[in-house]
């Protein structure tokens, strides 16, 4: 990483030039303007908090159902075919050798992911069958 970008005066004056490009962007719009004393009397924080609690409730509108659907047509039978093409009888030893890497090998995120992909595993087969 280049040694601007860990200077922390940088990323103090880029966050300051970032804030003043959104009040000006407030005081500018004529909707907008109206948000300024709030801005003034709570915070910029507050505003920004609020913006994300709107984004929050977007995203559980609009997206959340839709990431669910693919999850359920498209991810959970993808996981059980890579754990049955895993416990085929042909492939039984290659199999237990990915999954053995897979927990030993591949530290926390492996283990985390192996875990997972188990559970995921396992509720789609309660789900299909």
């Amino acid at each position: 990483m280049h040694a601007l970008f860990r200077n922390r005066n940088v990323w103090k004056r880029v966050f300051q030039i970032l804030t003043w490009l959104l009040i000006l962007a407030f005081i500018s719009h004529p909707e907008l303007r109206l948000l300024v004393p709030l801005l003034d009397t709570l915070g910029l924080e507050l505003l920004l908090g609020l913006a994300g609690l709107q984004v929050l409730d977007v995203y559980r509108e609009r997206v959340a159902p839709c990431a669910a659907l693919f999850v359920r047509r498209v991810l959970h039978p993808a996981a059980i075919a890579v754990v049955d093409a895993f416990a085929h009888g042909t492939t039984r030893p290659l199999g237990r050798v990915l999954w053995n890497l897979l927990l030993t090998g591949s530290g926390y995120v492996g283990t985390a992911l192996a875990f997972k992909l188990a559970g995921v595993h396992r509720a789609a087969r309660n789900t299909a069958g």
